[in-house]
């Protein structure tokens, strides 16, 4: 304290360096910062930059706008084909008392038997694929979906009779969600209030890592990413076997796929010829003795009652291998109710 009261002006000078030297010192270190992070930003805005430029199209305020007229002509499209299909959907879904749905039922089995009159066309206790309603009415909240799904069954039989097919061997259908009180599956596979997927402890459910191949690491296959999308519609799946010829079989699924009444989706068909194929050596007995020339030429010496014979030997030679024997059809196809509420984004 001595040496600063003597020394005013030298203890005043060292005390305002020793503070310009930490000011200097603070500034220092926080501009050093603040130039490190501008650096930083310029070095990522730089990289934004080059990754837009190897954009196709790049991004210009000419291309967004012709990326926004084409995405707006797509939903448009989009929108023109829901309007289609919304079309196959029926105007009112009217729950119905049970006693009124097998009433129809009843009615309508009645009908279906009327077009196939012949003994054994029909399966033992055939009942349009609604064997678990012979005894006793659905649930309540279910009639209206099965009443759509019994009129589909019907316009189905009707065009097998119209087709010219004379035997069904079986029909199985699926039981509806709604039948067993549930709900549709929403758009992520699960059924809207069921149980809670389970979740691992700490509450967050467990990650699973992707390997190469889509599958993850427990050996399961990963879901494709369209699983994930929101559905467009509800399926109602069936399958039919019948027997018949070519014909009636291909006019069959030629009206279904065509229906302007109902949307079917035809997942499999099957077709299988019991008929064996002639092998070479049949056919080969069969035909006619050939006779040598006199220059050595092979010559078929035909009458005129040998060549209608001959005939006849190659049609069924050909209705063997394409078909033209009875054939039997396994179809299995979804019978499709689309989501009304269903709707594609706006662009403002």
């Amino acid at each position: 304290m001595t040496w600063l009261k003597e020394n005013k002006f030298l203890g005043g000078l060292l005390f305002i360096t020793l503070l310009l030297g930490a000011l200097i010192i603070f500034l220092g270190s926080k501009f050093g910062t603040s130039l490190e992070e501008i650096q930083s930003e310029i070095n990522s805005k730089k990289s934004d930059l080059e990754k837009m430029k190897a954009l196709d199209p790049y991004p210009t305020i000419e291309h967004a706008k012709s990326k926004e007229e084409n995405l707006r002509s797509v939903l448009e499209k989009h929108q023109a084909a829901r309007e289609k299909l919304l079309a196959f959907r029926p105007e009112n879904l009217n729950e119905v008392t049970g006693a009124v749905f097998s009433e129809n039922l009843t009615s309508t089995v009645a009908k279906v038997k009327a077009l196939f009159p012949e003994e054994g066309a029909l399966p033992k206790s055939f009942n349009l694929g609604f064997e678990a309603y012979s005894g006793g009415p659905p649930k309540e909240g279910s009639t209206g979906i099965l009443t759509y799904q019994l009129a589909a069954m019907e316009y189905l039989f009707e065009n097998l009779a119209s087709a010219g097919v004379t035997r069904v061997v079986n029909l199985s259908r699926e039981k509806l969600p709604a039948e067993n009180g549930e709900d549709w599956p929403d758009m992520l596979g699960k059924k809207k209030g069921g149980p809670k997927a389970k979740r691992s402890g700490g509450g967050r459910p467990k990650r699973t890592s992707l390997k190469k191949g889509g599958r993850n690491t427990r050996g399961k296959a990963a879901k494709s990413p369209f699983e994930q999308l929101p559905a467009v519609a509800h399926r109602m799946p069936f399958e039919l076997v019948v027997k018949a010829t070519e014909g009636p079989a291909r006019k069959f699924l030629s009206e279904i796929a065509n229906s302007e009444n109902f949307f079917f989706e035809t997942r499999l068909v099957r077709v299988l010829n019991p008929s064996p194929i002639p092998s070479s050596g049949k056919a080969a007995a069969s035909a006619t003795p050939k006779k040598v020339d006199d220059f050595g030429a092979d010559f078929v010496v035909e009458g005129e009652e040998e060549a209608p014979k001959k005939m006849m030997m190659s049609e069924k030679i050909l209705n063997k291998v394409s078909g033209g024997d009875e054939l039997v059809v396994y179809l299995r196809a979804d019978l499709l109710l689309f989501i009304e509420e269903q709707q594609f984004p706006e662009l403002k």
